[in-house]
């Protein structure tokens, strides 16, 4: 390996050891059960509907409740991790999320259930930030759009099986069962706690060296030659902080202040198109004349499409222009979505709907390169929280707007017509942000001993 004088330029010449490959597969395992615990709402919703004789308005409300404890999360526990580091926080977002989405399936009516729903929101709102600003750090730049796409995409995969589980168990066994299921994730938080270290990144922004150098053996001892010989405040490179404290105005300096406000934009409109869809399709469907174990087909195509596409643009990303490669997919979902609605044939229908979840669900997997490019270290939790954050508050908006279009019984392309909007508004948003993100500072770099 050729002598390098910082962990990062260490990374982009070292392969990614069995460890970090270890670390991938339990925080995907965790994000699936994330994903899973979302989108069991939406599959079982038209059976806590009929139980409990809920309306259309009452059922967005049950999704907005849930996207206000999915801020929460994102927001605070993305902020936490940047104060107490990416696995507490993950491990309490895994914990909170499987005890609450558990215990929902015990609830005897839909204030108790909304309450339990609420509460578990918060923990799943708190995973992805930390499972991301965890991976992310462990992969140099040239291979992190892939792999920010496979933890992502194992959110939409946990879609494909609350679907599976869905089709499996709800028409016969009622809803109860898929909430329980997520109990299992208990068995995720515990094998985080005790096999998952730390990123060296983070120890070293509290100047918690020794720590950082141990972590860096363990996982990548291609590298600790290197990083033993190194002085370690030039070794791990990036702003410090004092007693770990990272504040939101960080996300307001100068430096990140119109990158901040144009990355909020951008997952406000990617988030509420996204979760109307996944929210609202089976119901739409439905209403449309589909049975329900048909509506749940769609719904299993377009989140495979969109793990598949959200694999394929993470390639895509790592090889060409992100900002270009992105803003086409977010237009082309758009103009797919328009299509969908007034589409008549069966085979138009699937392969439309592939297309919407593969462009838009698909570049919402890869969306996070952008944001972990646009921060540094010492704040891409947080701004990664923040993002996603901002995002549920979006998330918010499209089921409950969603509810009131389906009450108000519109012509079925009227649905994709509105949906379609934000999709070409992400669209329009990453191209602004190609042109508002200031370049990082150049790391200082220490020549080594060439015999390390």
């Amino acid at each position: 390996m050729r002598p390098a004088a910082t962990f990062d330029h260490c990374l982009t010449e070292t392969k990614l050891s069995p460890k970090v490959l270890a670390i991938a597969a339990i925080g995907g395992a965790a994000v699936i059960f994330d994903g899973y615990d979302l989108q069991a709402l939406a599959y079982g919703l038209p059976k806590i509907v009929a139980e409990w004789h809920i309306s259309p308005v009452q059922a967005g409300l049950l999704a907005s409740i849930t996207f206000v404890g999915l801020f929460i999360g994102a927001v605070g526990l993305g902020a936490l991790g940047d104060r107490f580091g990416r696995k507490r926080m993950l491990v309490l977002g895994v914990s909170v999320f499987a005890v609450f989405m558990g215990t929902a399936g015990f609830a005897g009516d839909y204030t108790q259930f909304a309450i339990l729903r609420f509460c578990a929101a918060i923990g799943m709102g708190g995973v992805l930030p930390a499972t991301i600003a965890m991976l992310g750090e462990y992969v140099p730049v040239r291979k992190r759009g892939r792999m920010i796409a496979a933890s992502a995409g194992c959110f939409t995969f946990g879609f494909v099986v609350a679907a599976v589980a869905a089709t499996l168990l709800v028409p016969s066994f009622g809803w109860r069962p898929l909430f329980h299921i997520s109990y299992a994730a208990l068995i995720v938080a515990a094998l985080i706690a005790w096999f998952v270290p730390e990123t060296p990144q983070f120890l070293a922004t509290r100047s918690r060296y020794e720590e950082a150098l141990a972590t860096v053996k363990k996982v990548y001892p291609a590298i600790w030659p290197t990083a033993q010989a190194a002085d370690p405040a030039t070794f791990f490179t990036g702003p410090r902080t004092e007693n770990g404290k990272i504040q939101l105005r960080t996300l307001w300096t100068p430096r990140y202040r119109n990158s901040t406000l144009t990355i909020s934009l951008l997952y406000l409109f990617l988030q509420f198109v996204v979760y109307a869809l996944d929210f609202w399709m089976v119901s739409l469907l439905v209403k449309h004349g589909l049975s329900l174990v048909s509506s749940y087909s769609y719904a299993i195509e377009q989140a495979a499409a969109a793990t598949i596409g959200g694999f394929i643009l993470g390639w895509v990303l790592d090889r060409m222009n992100q900002y270009v490669a992105l803003a086409i997919a977010f237009a082309a979902g758009g103009v797919c979505l328009v299509l969908f609605g007034f589409a008549s044939s069966v085979v138009a229908l699937y392969l439309l709907n592939a297309l919407a979840g593969a462009f838009i669900i698909g570049g919402q997997n890869v969306v996070h390169t952008l944001v972990m490019g646009t921060y540094g270290p010492e704040a891409r939790a947080t701004g990664l929280g923040w993002a996603l954050g901002i995002g549920r508050l979006g998330g918010l908006l499209g089921p409950l707007i969603g509810g009131y279009l389906l009450a108000a019984s519109l012509p079925f392309p009227v649905y994709f017509l509105v949906f379609a909007v934000p999709a070409v508004l992400c669209s329009i948003t990453v191209v602004v942000l190609r042109a508002v993100k200031k370049p990082e500072p150049a790391p200082v770099a220490r020549q080594l001993d060439p015999k390390y």
